[in-house]
């Protein structure tokens, strides 16, 4: 067994765990985020609604005064959601759908680098084939990295922790075997309980 081929594509393996989480944690922001908007545009519009309404009753019960001051808090409000709708006019459906895409190519990937380590761990291919087969999924990472949207270091962080990763708070694409271990059927990990 190739030591230093197996450290590569565990190395790989860890990365592509930690970037489906990543995306799924873009994503669960992104989704956070869209309904925030959603519950502000709702509040703007049922307070339209019932100054509307306000502004009907004083209408028919000639309240000059109140009319007034509907009209003008009517008139602020309209501006504040246009001006609240320019600044969040960005379709965060299309960016949470990429993220999510990206998580599961990751997700893919991880299950064929998972397939690869047992492959090099059973001693039973070719080396040269097993690095075919490494390079293959370099190529597949490669390419899923570049046509990913960016995550932010909330994301990141949010990743960490949920993968149990967070004592090690300057970790930067390193990972400890225990670490990768973690993510690995107890059969595939290095240090068996």
């Amino acid at each position: 067994m190739n030591k230093k081929l197996l450290a590569n594509v565990r190395f790989y393996f860890a990365q592509s765990v930690f970037n489906t989480t990543c995306h799924r944690k873009s994503y669960n922001r992104l989704e956070k985020r869209k309904k925030t908007i959603s519950n502000i545009v709702t509040v703007f519009s049922a307070i339209t609604i019932i100054l509307l309404i306000l502004q009907v009753v004083a209408l028919e019960n000639e309240y000059k005064s109140l009319i007034t001051v509907v009209a003008f808090i009517g008139l602020a409000l309209t501006g504040a959601s246009l001006v609240f709708e320019l600044i969040n006019k960005e379709d965060l459906s299309i960016l949470m759908y990429q993220h999510k895409g990206s998580a599961e190519k990751y997700k893919a990937l991880r299950d064929k680098y998972m397939s690869l380590i047992e492959e090099i761990m059973s001693n039973t291919t070719d080396e040269s084939v097993l690095k075919i087969k490494r390079d293959k999924l370099l190529k597949k990472y490669s390419a899923i990295g570049k046509n990913s949207p960016e995550t932010d270091y909330k994301d990141y962080t949010e990743a960490q922790k949920s993968l149990g990763l967070k004592e090690n708070k300057d970790e930067e694409f390193t990972w400890s075997n225990k670490e990768i271990d973690k993510f690995l059927p107890n059969e595939l990990r290095l240090e068996k309980e």
